[in-house]
């Protein structure tokens, strides 16, 4: 067996988005695979039955989000086969793939409805309406040479992985499967428009998006909107403020309906949770209050797979599938929608990322991740909850050649503080009565979980002689509202007990663990931390701050979203002279105490921690030159660069921790 290198990203296949045929026992699933030569991530569609081996569905290599059609003779995924994203369809029992939509702008999602031979969708469309896929551009000059200039006049105007909104916005199409047939543009205007769902009969669909004069000072904040199929009636919001939503279904019914949502109030530190309303806009109901965890799966992980959430009803109506993040793991449940109940599923220590049940509702398909296995696909009885059976590994001949680190799980608490999940990982090879260098990891969120998952840079981490810990401290998901909301209004103090209590936990149980020789190392929220920490603290010898938070007077103006951010300042604005809790929560401040050697790193595409941020830290370090620092900028990348960037940047980006940290740590 050999240690894990960076090269080795190439060699995992992450699969996902699992789904099971309406009348067999047969799942279809995206894989993919970063491409070496091409420095892209192409991707695929394989089919694999309970007994049998996978094989290839489609041959494309941008092949995402298969869905059989209701009656079972179609799969439709969608693909950039064409130039642009636009759904294609594939008959189920094999053949060739024809192209459906040509829309200019491209498709992001879709639903079948229940004839079998119509199609909504989501399509970016601009004020014009509808344009052919193939329409060709002006190339007058003086449109063609300023087709790049931003003209900017809303205030979310851009967001993180997407970029800067054009005029097409996302709306709703309706369009017939029969080759020739015509698309019907349903929605209209600046608004947004995500997620769908489609009634029983066909005749209405769900959407969440934000409609009014606040559309844009809002847009993040959704509404779950009704919208009639015929075209008939207007758009309809069905939930209200302050709750956010993230899309619902339709029961059997028809009338009733189920939704996903948070109250936006909380800026993310709330759970997801479960609603119910009606056609006629009654107000919502909770359902299953009393499970304080997040019905969405929370888990951070740098080998991210295609992922699904859906909602599935029981065979007796009563009973909603869902995802649900717990404690470090993410689980299958079952919720009663008229007792309450939930019931967990899947029990295992691991995370079920993606999910679809079987038609007669014994069976689901599940994607699911391990600290040791990246991505498989098990089948498992609903009923009997045994030991799951795996349809597809992938990954299985490579792990066979890598000796890796197994985390081990441990308890932490702080000073009058909760109990902390906490990790460590022992460096691979690593002699018995030998000390070994290791780095505390912070997670970004913070309103997210470390989990039972793969995680590459752990692993590289380990292969080159270091001990890894990380924590779930309080501000991260999964553990309960008021173990989340705890430290909405100040990073630094409650979170930064909790991060140092588990690496202290992990130092008193672990004899290995070489205490001069101590990193720190983070992401977004985490890279917050990591500035914070070396302020305030000379314990570490290295550390690698990455797309991070440094002052948050730009942040509040700059980012994406950030003007919400301002309800931590108790509404206070930067530039109104109280600006205490911006010098206070901010670690420019303290960039004087810092004599930790620091490794810099952002993204110059990052539009959520944007580049400035990197700069200031960088430019006060160097004058103040009380430690060595370092910058590194990678281009044409956004803010999750670690975890679905360009492969050979992420390769880079792994290279650089270790050449920084031997520098000082051995």
């Amino acid at each position: 067996m050999r240690k894990i290198t960076p090269e080795d990203l190439f060699g995992f296949h992450l699969v996902g988005h699992v789904a099971v045929h309406p009348h067999r026992h047969q799942v279809v699933y995206q894989e993919q695979q970063a491409n070496r030569e091409q420095n892209t991530t192409d991707s695929w569609l394989m089919v694999v039955e309970p007994g049998a081996s996978p094989r290839r569905f489609t041959g494309g290599t941008t092949d995402t989000s298969p869905a059989f059609s209701p009656d079972g003779a179609w799969v439709a995924f969608l693909s950039k086969r064409s130039g642009t994203r636009q759904i294609w369809l594939m008959p189920t029992d094999g053949g060739e793939a024809r192209q459906v939509t040509h829309i200019k702008g491209g498709v992001e999602e879709f639903r079948w409805l229940p004839d079998s031979q119509t199609l909504l969708y989501i399509a970016l469309i601009g004020p014009d309406g509808i344009e052919a896929e193939d329409a060709p551009e002006d190339d007058a000059p003086y449109v063609k040479f300023n087709r790049g200039v931003k003209v900017i006049t809303e205030q979310y105007h851009k967001l993180d992985g997407v970029g800067y909104y054009t005029k097409k916005r996302p709306h709703l199409v309706v369009q017939a499967i029969a080759e020739g047939s015509v698309p019907r543009q349903l929605t209209h205007g600046p608004m947004r428009h995500a997620s769908l769902s489609v009634s029983p009969d066909g005749r209405w669909a769900l959407t969440a998006s934000r409609y009014g004069e606040d559309y844009d000072r809002n847009g993040s904040r959704k509404l779950l909107y009704l919208i009639d199929l015929s075209g008939a009636e207007a758009p309809r919001a069905l939930s209200r403020d302050p709750l956010s939503t993230s899309g619902g279904i339709f029961a059997p019914d028809g009338h009733t309906i189920y939704f996903l949502a948070s109250n936006h109030d909380d800026l993310g530190y709330d759970n997801v949770g479960l609603y119910r309303t009606d056609l006629d806009g009654r107000e919502a109901r909770r359902i299953a209050a009393q499970w304080d965890r997040p019905f969405s799966d929370v888990s951070i992980s740098d080998m991210p797979a295609p992922g699904s959430n859906p909602l599935r009803f029981d065979a007796d109506g009563q009973h909603l599938f869902i995802l649900t993040s717990r404690n470090g793991t993410t689980e299958l449940a079952r919720v009663g929608l008229e007792d309450n109940h939930v019931e967990l599923v899947t029990t295992a220590d691991q995370v079920f990322y993606s999910y679809d049940v079987s038609h007669d509702r014994k069976f689901a398909a599940l994607a699911t991740s391990t600290p040791l296995n990246p991505g498989q696909i098990v089948w498992l009885d609903l009923k009997a909850k045994k030991t799951a059976t795996v349809l597809a590994n992938p990954n299985q001949e490579l792990l066979n050649q890598l000796e890796l680190a197994e985390p081990r799980r441990f308890t932490a608490h702080a000073p009058n503080g909760p109990a902390v999940d906490g990790w460590v990982m022992k460096p691979v090879g690593l002699k018995p009565g030998e000390k070994a260098p290791t780095a505390l990891e912070i997670h970004g969120g913070p309103m997210m979980m470390y989990a039972q998952a793969f995680f590459f840079e752990f692993q590289w981490l380990a292969a080159n002689g270091y001990g890894v810990v990380y924590s779930n401290p309080r501000g991260s998901q999964g553990y309960g509202r008021d173990f989340c909301i705890a430290i909405q209004p100040e990073w630094g103090n409650l979170d930064f007990q909790d991060v140092m209590a588990a690496l202290d936990t992990a130092i008193n149980e672990e004899t290995w663990i070489d205490t001069d020789r101590l990193g720190v190392l983070g992401g977004s929220y985490g890279g917050y931390m990591t500035n914070w920490i070396v302020g305030h603290t000379d314990r570490f010898k290295a550390a690698i701050t990455m797309r991070s938070v440094v002052d948050w007077k730009t942040m509040i103006g700059t980012g994406d979203l950030g003007w919400h951010w301002i309800q931590r300042a108790d509404n206070v604005w930067p530039w109104s002279g109280n600006d205490e809790w911006y010098r206070q929560q901010s670690p420019i401040t303290y960039v004087e105490n810092i004599t930790t050697p620091l490794l810099i790193e952002h993204q110059e595409g990052d539009l959520r921690c944007p580049i400035e941020q990197g700069e200031m830290l960088y430019t006060a370090m160097k004058y103040f030159n009380k430690a060595p620092v370092k910058f590194i900028r990678y281009p044409d990348e956004f803010h999750g660069m670690s975890r679905n960037g360009k492969p050979w940047h992420r390769i880079f980006r792994l290279n650089t921790f270790t050449e920084w940290f031997d520098q000082y740590l051995k």
